[in-house]
């Protein structure tokens, strides 16, 4: 009974279950692609929101004279190198003073580098300057963020 319509009917029948099953397969292979990706975009806004958190935390802290709570926003390096909050206030204060206080701040987002995120922040310092704020971040041990250095610049054609 080879070749009739009877044993394609039966090899049909035996290869359905196949079909179905591998229609399953790309349906749910498709469906985890999507959720992965959709995952990964929530990682990264979980991880900027976290970032942007740990920087308003420190200028709030700035702005309310909280020397403590601005300094543990700072990494282990940057403790190191500044070993208490009244040390590294002073620092702030000598050279980051538009980060005291400022009028306004953008958050402008979280650019990638070989060094780590980089988030950039527009200051709207008290004295009407702007300028802008490049952190760079980095994860703690099992703290999360930190940030590990901050790189002020005042913007172009703002007198000095």
């Amino acid at each position: 009974h080879r070749g009739t319509g009877r044993d394609a009917d039966e090899n049909e029948d035996r290869l359905n279950p196949m079909n179905k099953k591998l229609k399953y397969f790309v349906v749910v292979l498709s469906w985890l692609l999507m959720w992965t990706s959709a995952t990964a975009e929530t990682g990264k806004e979980i991880e900027t929101e976290s970032m942007r958190s740990v920087i308003s935390r420190q200028l709030d802290a700035f702005a309310s004279g909280d020397s403590f709570t601005a300094y543990a926003q700072a990494s282990p390096l940057i403790q190191a190198m500044f070993p208490n909050h009244e040390i590294f206030m002073a620092m702030v204060r000598n050279g980051y003073g538009a980060l005291i206080g400022p009028t306004k701040v953008d958050f402008l987002g979280v650019e990638e580098t070989a060094d780590g995120p980089i988030f950039g922040v527009k200051v709207y310092a008290r004295d009407g300057s702007l300028w802008l704020a490049a952190y760079q971040m980095v994860r703690g041990e099992s703290d999360g963020w930190r940030i590990n250095g901050c790189r002020l610049v005042r913007y172009a054609g703002q007198p000095i």
